[in-house]
């Protein structure tokens, strides 16, 4: 049974923007809030989901939110731009980006003279051309196209011949459900650094502020419990949510939970310094950016006074 503690008022309200529709991706989140962690580090969260997929980050930047879901591939392209964020946790420390490609494709190198939809222009070349050189080809060799966020009709469609920028907890899964033969290809396996998935990003100027490590602390207790306690939370996500009540997402919940990162506020350096260098060399980051400008374990820092 999932402990929890009496409603109580909070030290100080929080309010998360998510990268996307809520979702298993989530289930950290949603442990923390159900197990009563949040509460009883002083937080009362809130999690939004955006009207815009692209709007989280630069939402916190603007101070129109505290905190926003994001991703690490991202996140040195907004360092590039100068937009004032700090990385301070993370939710899903290994990659969930796949290649997908219709079932007649059975290699990267089958890839040549086809069309592959991308999702996220920028990230998604990157990775795209890492993969393809992993081959001995390059984006020269295939034909882009933007399909945005439509990646699974994409297919189905066979508009294209494969998308990149999909979830293989997600769409992957959900195309598998539904029939439709497919093949996939996982990035950090055809020459893409390993990265985290989904890290947790806040204004610079606050980075320091007690409530960031109240926040991180609360989450390690709601993983915790939810690798524990996986139905249970699930069955109270299912309650507050029924849209989350479908065989796609009880199974995406399932593959989630092996990828949760348990140490949130842990900044593993080497991969950020690599992957960063990875942007550097396909041209997503400019010029050098010290990491410590954008990444950070907020338990290194001395708190604000």
């Amino acid at each position: 049974m999932v402990v929890t503690t009496p409603v109580r008022a909070a030290d100080r309200q929080v309010t998360v923007v998510l990268d996307w529709f809520l979702n298993a991706d989530h289930a950290s989140l949603l442990a923390a809030q159900y197990s009563g962690a949040f509460t009883r580090h002083g937080l009362d969260v809130r999690l939004i989901a955006p009207a815009d997929p692209g709007s989280p980050a630069r939402l916190v930047a603007a101070g129109q939110a505290d905190m926003a879901v994001s991703y690490q591939t991202q996140l040195g392209m907004l360092a590039d731009q100068s937009i004032p964020l700090m990385r301070v946790g993370t939710l899903i420390d290994t990659p969930l980006n796949v290649l997908i490609a219709s079932d007649t494709i059975h290699t990267i190198a089958d890839l040549k003279g086809r069309t592959v939809g991308i999702s996220m222009p920028g990230v998604d070349d990157a990775a795209l051309d890492a993969m393809l050189h992993s081959t001995g080809l390059g984006l020269a060799d295939v034909h882009q196209v933007n399909v945005n966020f439509q990646l699974e009709q994409a297919i189905i469609s066979h508009a294209v011949d494969a998308v990149i920028g999909a979830v293989r907890t997600y769409e992957l899964i959900d195309l598998q459900q539904k029939g439709v033969r497919v093949s996939a290809f996982f990035p950090e396996e055809h020459g893409v650094p390993m990265s985290d998935e989904l890290v947790l990003l806040v204004g610079r100027d606050h980075v320091r502020e007690a409530w960031i490590r109240a926040f991180m602390d609360a989450l390690a207790e709601g993983t915790n419990t939810l690798i524990n306690h996986p139905d249970t939370i699930l069955a109270q996500a299912i309650h507050d949510h029924p849209e989350l009540d479908t065989p796609l997402n009880h199974a995406a919940w399932q593959a989630t939970l092996s990828r949760l990162c348990k140490q949130p506020a842990l900044l593993n350096i080497p991969r950020y310094r690599a992957f960063a260098a990875f942007l550097h060399a396909h041209g997503m980051m400019t010029r050098d950016i010290a990491l410590e400008q954008y990444a950070v374990d907020p338990f290194s820092l001395d708190p604000a006074p």
